[in-house]
């Protein structure tokens, strides 16, 4: 278990140490703090080549590309959490009476209220681009592909996806400091049970798909893509935003009764 302390300290140490220098500057750009969403990353090839070789290396990277699996976890990771702001516009509308203003989705993909069918067509692509090119690629090699199987050699699947969403918002905090967008622009009240919550669905996703990096980068990419891109503006709206996390709290409450299971177990029953 040594290897884990050590783990999430060398991440907190690349990623906050190359964000350091956005303390003291006025004006950051998403791209500019990319090379520290790496971190996370990062850490996990160097305590594994040291730990167990080129051959440990390679074997974690090969997580990125466990692909077979039900497609229900696919759409899962890609529909599950977006499913939920959806619910969630619902609910508002029955307690307050009116949708929210979603034209700022319009506003903010760069068209008007008469492209709707559009911006579906479009939302493929951003969800690729913010997949690849933001927190997602970056991130969960070492969060779900290191972090999750070490912990798990000590706690249950539950207990380590609830220490994995802690630490992974606590690590977001810079981000929230100068760069508010980059994490929603949720307040900090809102986005640490948000992620302590992820923490435990994405626990359950790891263990029902073999430990697939894949399926959990495309799941950080739903998360994204619903909160980030589409959803910032509209979630500063405190009511929505609060169904909306209470929602992702059932979910996760509700996928860790079947998370409670030997997780060994369930990475064999899976891969079946």
């Amino acid at each position: 278990m040594g290897s884990i302390y050590k783990y999430f300290m060398l991440t907190f140490l690349i990623s906050w140490g190359l964000w350091s220098p956005f303390y003291f500057s006025d004006s950051v750009s998403e791209f500019w703090v990319l090379p520290g969403a790496w971190g996370p990353t990062i850490a996990a090839i160097i305590l594994t080549y040291f730990n167990r070789g080129k051959a440990g290396v390679l074997e974690l990277i090969r997580r990125l590309f466990i692909w077979k699996v039900p497609f229900k976890y696919y759409l899962f990771a890609i529909f599950g959490i977006l499913s939920l702001g959806v619910i969630s516009m619902f609910i508002y509308r029955m307690l307050n009476g009116e949708l929210p203003d979603t034209k700022v989705i319009l506003e903010g993909m760069g068209l008007s209220e008469d492209q709707i069918g559009l911006a579906i067509l479009l939302s493929p692509l951003f969800f690729l681009i913010n997949t690849l090119l933001g927190g997602p690629l970056a991130e969960e090699l070492g969060w779900r592909g290191y972090a999750q199987g070490e912990l798990q050699q000590k706690y249950n699947a539950n207990i380590s996806g609830l220490l994995i969403g802690f630490l992974w918002a606590l690590w977001h905090l810079p981000l929230m400091i100068f760069l508010p967008k980059a994490t929603a622009n949720l307040p900090v009240l809102a986005y640490f049970p948000l992620m302590i919550a992820m923490g435990v669905i994405f626990s359950w996703l790891y263990n029902r798909t073999r430990g697939s990096v894949l399926l959990a980068i495309l799941l950080h990419g739903g998360l994204n893509f619903t909160h980030g891109f589409l959803g910032a503006d509209i979630l500063s709206n405190r009511y929505l935003l609060t169904i909306q996390i209470c929602l992702v709290i059932v979910l996760a409450l509700i996928l860790a009764k079947s998370n409670k299971k030997n997780p060994s177990s369930m990475l064999k029953a899976a891969d079946k």
